[in-house]
């Protein structure tokens, strides 16, 4: 197996790259996707990009019927199936499904997620976040296995954020039991989650062709922000008064198409055909964190630690046979 190095490689590409120019030349005719969350925000660009270069894509959604319109557009092989990522069952069903239909998975991006929403809890008592972001798709891609491993060099790409920098795994209390539930935290926890997950599955089955990634797809308002009050995005500096994009937040925000771009390129790249388990941002790999970075950029080293990742594993497994 090759080195993990977590820094750019000057990929050629930038923090507004489109999807367009990230799968030029790129024909994934014969491919099978499957995109959580791949009907709204920067999942339905995800989705529209993969069929636009010729793969089939599976769109796992709670609402079908709200799935399929916004999709109706989508020119090509979309299948659009129920599932819901804080009910177990329903997502082992669902894989149970997909895995009947098709021999081999070449791409799952694992899209969807919930950010900063009140206090929720779903399956055995879980923290809703961690459940949603992180449990459900651990499921959702070992159920899968099987499938991913029959293809010729399959991908996972899961969504991280630079959020992740705001809280390591909170290991003695990941379901706010004992401390009190603050959703920020709560949600920074289960992207570092997504992000050690992605390293645990690459250090896992790299060897038998697997890879897998993680992405912080950048500032993108979607309906991920649909708990924050406007008064809570403009103390973030997001917006002004009246809910607009503000100066600041205009420069460093993406479109949603370029807020696809990295899970895109995370996908494809062949510049990354050699490696696996990094944490990627503007369809580069991310420098790692030191005390000089940016606020919003570079990968917090917690997030990216193997001895983490095993133990986030070993940690999910106990949690989902209880």
């Amino acid at each position: 197996m090759s080195e993990r190095i977590q820094q750019k490689l000057n990929s050629g590409f930038n923090a507004k790259s489109e999807p367009g120019e990230i799968l030029a030349g790129k024909d994934l005719s014969g491919k099978v996707a499957i995109v959580t969350g791949g009907y709204s925000g920067i999942g339905l660009e995800t989705t529209r990009a993969l069929v636009n270069a010729g793969a089939k894509v599976y769109v796992p959604v709670r609402t079908p019927a709200k799935a399929e319109e916004n999709l109706q557009d989508i020119d090509g092989d979309v299948i659009v199936d129920a599932m819901d990522l804080s009910d177990i069952a329903s997502v082992q069903a669902y894989a149970t499904a997909v895995a009947a239909r098709e021999p081999n998975i070449d791409l799952l991006i694992n899209n969807a997620g919930i950010m900063a929403c009140p206090e929720t809890r779903v399956g055995n008592n879980w923290e809703s976040q961690f459940a949603v972001n992180h449990l459900g798709h651990f499921v959702l891609t070992t159920e899968l296995l099987p499938r991913l491993l029959n293809g010729n060099g399959a991908r996972v790409v899961c969504l991280s954020s630079i959020a992740h920098r705001r809280s390591d795994i909170l290991w003695d209390d990941i379901n706010f039991e004992t401390n009190e539930y603050e959703k920020w935290t709560a949600y920074a926890q289960a992207k570092t989650a997504n992000a050690l997950f992605a390293l645990g599955l690459d250090m896992k089955y790299r060897e038998q062709g697997v890879q897998a990634f993680s992405v912080h797809p950048g500032g993108i308002l979607t309906p991920l922000q649909r708990h924050l009050p406007n008064e809570e995005m403009q103390a973030l500096g997001w917006t002004d008064a009246d809910g607009n994009l503000s100066e600041q937040a205009a420069a460093m925000f993406k479109s949603t198409m370029q807020g696809c771009s990295t899970s895109l390129w995370a996908a494809t790249s062949e510049a990354l055909a050699d490696t696996g388990g990094l944490y990627c941002e503007d369809c580069d790999v991310a420098n790692l964190a030191t005390e000089d970075s940016p606020r919003f950029f570079d990968v917090a080293p917690w997030a990216v630690n193997e001895d983490s990742a095993s133990r986030l594993w070993d940690i999910t497994e106990k949690m989902l046979a209880q």
